[in-house]
């Protein structure tokens, strides 16, 4: 068959996600259909690989020597394989990834956005793609006067080698025993969702308050998975249902016979996905505590800095030189910057119309939630909550 013949031929492709995120599958799922692919799907990597014969192999390849070895006899037929992570980084492979540098460096300035000075990046394992999340965040978060905060590294697995590390009640016991000796407030950045669940979890048993003592950010975001908890997860949105989507269109050149790209495609992160685990900003001193809660409890009721002073009998010069020496920025920017992060997390729900956004969030008007938001991130109300609630992939 000809070079036209094998470029118009449908395709049969295997798609081998762990875990298998919506995501990624729609990511996938939505390429597939535009090229007529035919798509075979096994979502347990560690699971011996079933007799597969196809042309090419969507995958986010792991450490398991029954799946590497299954990928190699296919690579060895020519088979085309295009790596969704960089877990492996010598498997010799195309990839398509999230930039977990900056995805880490992303955590550590939310974090110093709040005023988060003390910092911590857990995970149960080790690999590369942690190293590299660990590498971004411990590298950022620049806080008050270009401050760098104190960055402190928990993995179960170093710490406890002889120990299963889905032992959750030896995990519980040894979160505990770092949680009595941590400073508070803190953050935590860890790399999967289901890593930041259990540590809610094991932080709520203990009686610790998210996200007054200790704020959660996950290393990328599942909303099935992080909306659902007692206190709803922030995430890195690092654009998964994007990277799948041109990790297939990758898959397709590939297929039709283009050269592999030199050198891994890095998709950088998105944003934050604000939730409740960060919804605190941290003050040590009680004034500054004090306007924050009335900034945050009056952003529908119109409340201003001159208002709140009033409420808490100080002048607005007091209580703004205070607000500046806690989180060195003015009292006015520390207000507008909790009226868009409210905004934004009433946007990423379609059901909420824009007027209906910018009157709860105490903008004026809808257009002039959308100047703050253009100000902010470049992008209309529109064109924000298309951005967060269906990723762009053509």
């Amino acid at each position: 068959m000809g070079d036209d013949g094998m470029r118009g031929a449908s395709k049969s492709v295997l798609v081998m996600l762990s875990s298998p995120l919506a995501s990624r599958m729609a990511g996938v799922s939505r390429f597939a259909s535009e090229k007529g692919w035919h798509l075979m799907f096994q979502d347990r990597l560690y699971a011996h690989p079933f007799d597969w014969d196809g042309d090419g192999v969507v995958a986010t390849i792991r450490d398991d020597p029954r799946t590497l070895a299954f990928l190699r006899r296919l690579a060895g037929k020519g088979v085309s394989i295009v790596d969704l992570t960089c877990d492996v980084p010598d498997f010799p492979c195309s990839r398509v990834m999230a930039d977990h540098v900056a995805a880490g460096r992303l955590a550590a300035d939310h974090f110093a956005e709040r005023n988060i000075r003390s910092l911590v990046f857990f995970s149960l394992d080790w690999g590369n793609v942690r190293e590299r999340l660990w590498r971004g965040f411990s590298s950022g978060g620049a806080g008050v006067a270009g401050v760098s905060p104190s960055v402190s590294k928990w993995c179960f697995a170093e710490e406890r080698p002889r120990t299963r590390w889905d032992d959750w009640d030896a995990v519980s016991r040894w979160l505990s025993e770092k949680f009595a000796a941590a400073s508070r407030p803190f953050g935590v950045l860890t790399y999967a969702q289901s890593e930041s669940v259990i540590l809610l979890q094991a932080a709520l048993r203990a009686g610790i308050a998210v996200p007054e003592e200790l704020a959660i950010v996950a290393g990328s975001d599942d909303p099935v998975m992080l909306e659902s908890q007692p206190v709803p997860i922030s995430a890195i949105d690092t654009a998964t249902e994007r990277g799948a989507y041109e990790a297939a269109a990758l898959l397709q050149r590939l297929m039709e016979g283009d050269t592999p790209p030199s050198s891994p495609v890095e998709l950088p992160p998105r944003g934050v996905v604000a939730r409740t685990s960060t919804d605190a900003t941290a003050a040590s001193d009680p004034l500054v505590r004090a306007a924050i809660d009335l900034f945050s409890s009056g952003l529908n009721s119109g409340a201003s800095v001159e208002g709140v002073a009033r409420a808490l009998g100080v002048s607005r010069n007091t209580l703004g030189r205070r607000v500046f020496a806690e989180l060195g920025r003015t009292a006015s920017a520390e207000l507008h910057r909790q009226r868009l992060t409210l905004a934004k997390r009433l946007l990423a729900d379609p059901a909420n119309k824009v007027d209906y956004v910018a009157r709860m969030a105490g903008f004026s008007s809808a257009s002039h939630l959308g100047s703050a938001l253009r100000a902010d991130s470049g992008l209309s109300p529109a064109r924000f909550r298309a951005a967060v609630t269906n990723e762009g992939g053509g």
